[in-house]
């Protein structure tokens, strides 16, 4: 699935922040229709090669850039996802296909081939790990409460309980040992603005826009523990 470039804010906020604003989205817009409890959790696991290009990408502030990942929701293997996530002059699209259990399993073991009857994006993918090297080097998780609002393709999101792993041969089991960071991240994304009575409950003014990364973080953090 593609979709066009559409601007990403983000902010890291404090716990304070966090239910301010997840009360006042309450109620105001829907949450995303996937959403079945109060929010769902998110597992990725990020490649990069042994020169860190994607990490040193996103630490040097390059304007261009792009990250491959694997992305599973609420520990289901029946809806994985490859996605290329791009970025350029603070824009950001995504293309993602679904790929299967055996598939993930193959390219974490590195049992992988170009193939006519792969979707292109995995056959892009699987070209770049034989190329450039791309292997897994983290599993980031984390819960979020998403709000969405159809006039201006306008999602809001909650980040917390971010955590990270570099073990793979568990990534299915909620109970498996990980590493959690205490920050709390809002992000908003939007294709050309965000509706006034959304952004004034939003209360962004006080908010310090960053550029912060869970990959770069977790990463960050995996290499101060090991």
């Amino acid at each position: 699935m593609n979709r066009k470039f559409r601007k990403e804010l983000k902010y890291k906020i404090t716990d304070s922040d966090f239910c301010i604003i997840n009360n006042n989205l309450r109620g105001l817009i829907k949450k995303d229709s996937n959403c079945k409890d109060d929010f769902y959790t998110i597992s990725s696991i990020y490649f990069d090669n042994y020169n860190k290009t994607s990490y040193n990408q996103v630490k040097n502030g390059i304007s261009e850039r792009w990250k491959y990942r694997i992305r599973f929701y609420n520990y289901d293997d029946s809806y994985i996802n490859l996605e290329k996530k791009s970025k350029v002059n603070g824009l950001t699209n995504k293309k993602s296909v679904k790929i299967t259990r055996d598939d993930l399993d193959n390219i974490l073991s590195g049992n992988v081939k170009i193939s006519k009857d792969n979707k292109p994006l995995l056959n892009e993918f699987i070209l770049k790990m034989k190329t450039e090297l791309l292997r897994p080097v983290i599993c980031i998780e984390y819960d979020r409460i998403p709000y969405v609002y159809k006039l201006g393709n306008v999602r809001i999101t909650l980040d917390y309980n971010i955590r990270h792993t570099n073990k793979y041969n568990n990534l299915f089991n909620k109970e498996k040992r990980v590493h959690y960071l205490k920050d709390k991240i809002l992000e908003v994304k939007y294709n050309e603005l965000i509706p006034d009575f959304i952004r004034f409950r939003l209360e962004l003014n006080h908010l310090e826009q960053t550029s912060y990364s869970k990959f770069n973080n977790c990463i960050d953090d995996l290499s101060r523990r090991f």
